[in-house]
């Protein structure tokens, strides 16, 4: 019988745990943050200590403490990334089932255009652009699993022909959409004004009782926000199943320090556990699922081997612009239900209308934004900070006392904001890269990650070309204030442009040739046997799409692949080692 260790049990690890369970294999999960949830093996809901609490989020409830786990960030290599910032950056949720139960759960798959980017778009100058080992047609008998094994909300019949085109879908969607948000439908209005073509975001949250789980209630606090009643169990529900075979062993609050190999076989990983003691475990497959930082920082932490310096190399993270419409004359509401519930897909497309001619302008073949998520806001303490924020840089304006709580009350940017979210596709760039930072240690004394990041030309002339659409939608939802700006330009107000958005992506690139990337088409590092990677770090574009869909579809890829049930291929996984 076969032994694997899974270190993550977020979006990737849930997929690859319990495929690997479930197909006879023994499972060790490590996961290094806390377990908020019962009955996790059992039926039904799983209760937890979540609640509507704004609090919890700004108190590290579920993200790793930047004091004991910190980030460094620098734009270059020319800066101390140690001198420029060290703290949080773009931290993901640290906890059993990871990131995506704290997400509002939009799930939408990648363009066929963005698997074969190379191939179908060209180079683009600067870039260090490829294709993925595999098609769009290889990977929707995945995207069709997953859809169905953790629900998913959506209709079908309105998605937009571009949308079909591109990332083609038969199976139709478990659940009907849910209820709609005035604020989504207000902006989608706007959108189908300036001639785009928004519809019901696809979302893995019940809109009717799905898996023993109940239908969301629409309490409002969705996104970065852990369900109270389980309405979007998201990885929660592969890890049920995983644990429901006797053959997952889940071992929460235990970090991951190293993975121990010989020649090219790992043998397993030593790790410390909740009461700070060291151990090892052994196995016959490492699957690493942590993070598309965490994962190559522990490549590297490992020194596994890298002959070519690719661990780390090409991270992405989505280059979002922020749209806001405010209204004065209605409450929209929008901080109530689902965070949004339309979306648009319109500068996804290379060919969107005056954008090939704009790009030439700029010595570049083509441009692209992505996915534009429709109406959502911000709950009462992120409101009142802002404000602070923003007053603050006017002289003589009192932003506390009387005229702070009036302030409050008319609630410009909550309940009469609708806001718009767009994923500005990321190029691959040899000089964004996770590193070890020389001089900073972390809780454990172990080097922590040195994330060096800047946008490129490709990214800034897309921001030029889209942000004043972005914008235009906005005044066309009848808002009498609108604006948009890149979402860089805000976090910049308090500090170094620290990446932000939780769609971080690359770092253990997938590919043939192991010159150019870090892993091969089953997911297998290039240079180790039975090491392999299965979460964001293995995306080798970034796309203009929510990432958890492909994530979970590429891991049960890899998984299917390591227990020889993926059609056309024979088991990957190496012959077990013989007992010592």
């Amino acid at each position: 019988m076969s032994k694997a260790i899974v270190v993550g049990s977020g979006a990737g690890g849930s997929i690859v745990s319990m495929a690997l369970a479930e197909a006879g294999w023994d499972v060790v999960i490590f996961e290094m943050g806390p377990q908020y949830y019962t009955n996790l093996a059992g039926t039904g809901p799983f209760p937890t200590v979540f609640s509507n609490d704004e609090l919890k989020s700004m108190r590290y409830f579920e993200q790793p403490d930047p004091l004991a786990f910190p980030r460094t960030f620098r734009q270059n290599a020319n800066q101390n990334a140690a001198a420029t910032y060290v703290g949080a950056v773009d931290d993901l949720s640290n906890q059993v089932g990871g990131t995506y139960p704290h997400s509002d759960c939009k799930f939408t798959r990648l363009w066929d255009i963005d698997f074969k980017g190379l191939s179908l778009l060209g180079p683009v100058p600067g870039a260090d652009m490829a294709d993925w080992p595999f098609e769009y047609s290889d990977i929707a008998p995945y995207y069709d699993e997953v859809e169905k094994l953790i629900g998913t909300q959506g209709d079908l019949g309105s998605t937009p022909a571009l949308v079909l085109k591109h990332a083609p879908q038969e199976q139709p969607f478990p659940m009907p959409p849910g209820a709609q948000q005035r604020s989504s439908l207000l902006l989608a209005a706007g959108a189908k004004r300036i001639g785009l073509h928004p519809y019901f975001a696809p979302m893995v949250i019940n809109s009717v009782e799905y898996n023993g789980n109940p239908a969301c209630n629409n309490c409002g606090f969705c996104s970065s926000y852990g369900c109270p009643i389980s309405a979007k169990p998201t990885t929660l529900i592969p890890l049920r199943r995983a644990l429901q075979t006797g053959r997952a062993d889940l071992r929460p609050l235990t970090q991951v320090t190293k993975v121990n190999f010989t020649g090219r076989r790992a043998t397993g990983v030593s790790f410390i556990d909740p009461q700070g003691q060291p151990g090892t475990e052994s196995a016959d497959v490492v699957v690493l699922a942590c993070s598309a930082v965490l994962t190559p920082w522990l490549a590297l932490l490992s020194e596994l081997p890298d002959p070519y310096g690719r661990i780390g190399k090409r991270i992405m993270f989505q280059n979002f612009y922020e749209g806001f419409a405010v209204f004065l004359d209605q409450r929209v509401h929008a901080y109530k239900g689902r965070a949004l519930t339309q979306i648009m897909q319109d500068f996804n497309d290379p060919d969107f209308p005056g954008a090939r001619a704009f790009a030439r302008l700029a010595g570049l073949p083509y441009i692209r934004a992505g996915l534009c998520e429709l109406g959502g806001s911000q709950n009462p303490i992120t409101e009142g900070s802002f404000y602070q924020q923003i007053l603050g840089f006017l002289p003589g304006v009192q932003f506390f006392g009387r005229p702070f709580k009036e302030l409050m009350r008319v609630s410009l940017l909550r309940d009469r904001l609708a806001g718009v979210d767009c994923f500005g596709n990321s190029m691959p760039y040899l000089t964004n890269n996770v590193t070890l930072d020389p001089t900073v240690k972390n809780f454990n004394g172990q080097p922590v990650p040195r994330i060096t990041y800047q946008n490129g030309k490709f990214e800034q002339v897309s921001q030029d070309f889209f942000v004043p659409l972005v914008a235009a939608m906005c005044g066309a939802s009848g808002a009498q204030l609108y604006a948009a700006i890149p979402k860089y330009v805000v976090t910049s107000l308090s500090g170094p442009p620290v990446p932000s958005g939780k769609h971080t992506l690359g770092g253990m690139q997938m590919g043939v040739d192991p010159k150019t990337s870090v892993l091969d088409a089953d997911g297998r590092m290039h240079f180790m046997d039975n090491v392999y990677a299965a979460d964001g770090s293995v995306f080798v574009t970034s796309s203009g799409a929510h990432p958890t869909q492909t994530i979970m579809a590429v891991a049960l890829r890899i998984a299917y692949g390591l227990t020889g049930q993926r059609p056309g291929a024979a088991a990957t996984a190496p012959a077990a080692a013989s007992p010592a």
